[in-house]
């Protein structure tokens, strides 16, 4: 049996998620804290109410414009659904200053009534566990409502791999740190996967990720070097896959499922950055029970629902600086003049990072 394609070309900006690397990424976006955010929003928000999980009978696997891919618990069929979005939005989401781009992410636990063998429809959509999300790329805000558009990622989800190479491209501590926020504001496991370390670079710039307690893996999927840890530490788990284009995320996820997974691309000569081949997030098969998540890859990553003077508190060590007197903002000197925190090696990355969330903030997502 054949499986129903979505009715359009997936080679264009507004289908699919190929416009997540589009580079009006809305760096401007302002929000509150993630858990604060949901609660005060979820009175408020519009549209049908999250499903209970025991209602639901089926995970998304893909989404489209005004269609999904879902698979169905009880035979492992594939289907394409579509949904309302007065129908099935709400996740907290939807209130005042915040609007999600679709109102079902990959990950997503639905209920589908299935209409043929190929065909159906989602009814509603169960209450997620967490998100990643994004402001929406591109998207400008609604002149009328006032509400900033978002991108939910991948959803119900224990750990964020943020893939990054050693070489070709070079290793993007600033991409790094924008997903560690992320993960952290979403109560998601971050590991740091440093990829074609077979390169043998000069100088390895993720060591200080581990001198902060993060979680870093370094493989060769030429070599197999690593593969094998990575791929029994995963097993089971809820993972999404995150990186710069270019890194070897595809090549990575075949070595670790054995199969072919998307399309491996090459870095350019000319920029050193990778031409992306994977363009819509796709939940993946993968080994045991696991539950992957496959993204394309990000030349960008802007943070949403997340207040400039938050940002601090997902740099452990600007935490822990002795700075006198405490609370600081870790801001400029005529702020700050008691700030310790100015010499840290990931101190101009914070700076960046919440200079981006002010109003009228702009920064270089790819630094």
């Amino acid at each position: 049996m054949t499986l129903a394609k979505p009715p359009f070309k997936r080679s264009s900006r507004s289908h699919g998620d190929e416009w997540m690397d589009d580079e009006k990424d809305l760096s401007g976006f302002r929000g509150r804290s993630l858990q604060k955010k949901l609660s005060e929003s979820s009175a408020r928000s519009k549209g049908g109410k999250p499903l209970a999980a025991s209602e639901s009978n089926a995970t998304v696997v893909e989404v489209f414009p005004k269609l999904c891919r879902i698979k169905v618990d009880a035979t492992g069929q594939e289907v394409l659904c579509s949904y309302r979005r007065a129908q099935v939005y709400d996740h907290g989401l939807g209130g005042k200053g915040t609007r999600e781009r679709s109102p079902v992410a990959v990950g997503d636990r639905v209920r589908a009534n299935i209409t043929s063998p190929q065909s159906g429809v989602v009814e509603g959509v169960a209450q997620r566990e967490n998100q990643l999300l994004r402001p929406a790329p591109g998207r400008e805000k609604d002149e009328h409502s006032e509400t900033q558009p978002v991108h939910v990622v991948a959803a119900n989800i224990d750990v964020l791999v943020i893939v990054a190479s050693c070489l070709k491209p070079e290793f993007s501590p600033g991409l790094v740190d924008r997903f560690l926020v992320a993960a952290q504001l979403s109560g998601l496991k971050p590991i740091i996967c440093v990829t074609k370390i077979d390169l043998e670079p000069s100088h390895a710039p993720w060591a200080l990720y581990q001198q902060l307690g993060f979680e870093i893996r370094t493989l060769s999927t030429r070599t197999g070097e690593g593969v094998d840890p990575l791929r029994s530490e995963l097993q089971g788990c809820k993972v999404v896959f995150c990186g710069h284009s270019g890194v070897g995320k595809t090549s990575l996820l075949r070595a670790l499922t054995g199969r072919d997974v998307g399309k491996v691309g090459e870095v350019s000569d000319a920029t050193g950055k990778g031409r992306h081949t994977t363009t819509s997030a796709v939940l993946i098969s993968a080994p045991g029970d696991s539950f992957w998540i496959d993204t394309p890859g990000m030349r960008s990553f802007g943070l949403a629902l997340i207040e400039p003077e938050e940002v601090s508190r997902y740099f452990p060590e600007l935490e822990a600086a002795p700075c006198d007197p405490k609370p600081c903002s870790h801001g400029p000197k005529e702020e700050s003049p008691g700030c310790a925190a100015r010499g840290l090696p990931r101190y101009e990355s914070f700076v960046r990072i919440r200079q981006s969330l002010l109003p009228e903030g702009e920064e270089d997502l790819d630094s």
